[in-house]
């Protein structure tokens, strides 16, 4: 998997949140997980950086159930991407 392609889904859940098209940011969102599942169980993300992405993870899903989709996108663009690229650095 290609770092570039998860963080091209997650541009377009982010985009996709911010200008109303919530129904496909959910889809997309679905696709990203899948994505990011080989990446965060491969144990080569040390286990502070992991424990980081889960919590962010968690709360983005609490974002989405409660369909504060601002929120979902926030989360996505300032917390978990930039957890991400530090993880994987």
């Amino acid at each position: 998997m290609h770092y570039e392609e998860i963080y091209a889904t997650l541009h377009e859940i982010v985009r996709l949140a911010r200008t109303g098209g919530y129904t496909d940011a959910a889809s997309k969102l679905n696709t990203g997980l899948q994505q990011l599942q080989p990446v965060l169980t491969s144990g080569k993300i040390a286990s502070e950086h992991l424990k980081k992405l889960t919590y962010s993870l968690e709360t983005l899903l609490l974002m989405q159930k409660q369909n504060d989709w601002v929120a979902v996108a926030d989360i996505i663009e300032f917390e978990f991407s930039v957890l991400l690229k530090e993880a994987l650095e």
